[in-house]
């Protein structure tokens, strides 16, 4: 957590991190975003709004849609990751996420090699 004089501080920062990337990818922020740090993970908990593009691919064709959400949340796992890297000089593992269309929730989980 260095440079960042508290946990919130620091949780702060994430949030904008994840609207900034989230919204580089999909034109719009998330609706709430939730962090929590514990130990050597840190885990988000998201609602988005579904694009009106990505709803009408999941009505018309949903493998094309799950292909879309995939290649979506890779790149906003390797953007995350750069971010975290680079700017937070964090040791990160390794990243999974996942996300449910219909609940237009994804949650996060960021592994790290050691304790924040």
């Amino acid at each position: 957590m260095a440079g960042f004089s508290s946990i919130g501080e620091f949780k702060q920062a994430l949030t904008r991190d994840y609207n900034r990337i989230n919204s580089s990818i999909f034109a719009s922020g998330v609706v709430t975003l939730k962090i929590d740090v514990t130990e050597d993970r840190i885990s988000m908990l998201a609602v988005h709004k579904r694009q009106p593009a990505l709803q009408t691919l999941s009505r018309e064709n949903a493998h094309i849609a799950d292909l879309a959400d995939l290649y979506l949340i890779k790149a906003f796992k390797k953007e995350m990751k750069q971010v975290l890297v680079e700017e937070y000089g964090l040791d990160v593992v390794a990243i999974f996420k996942d996300y449910d269309a219909v609940a237009q929730l994804s949650s996060t989980m960021v592994l790290l090699q050691k304790g924040v």
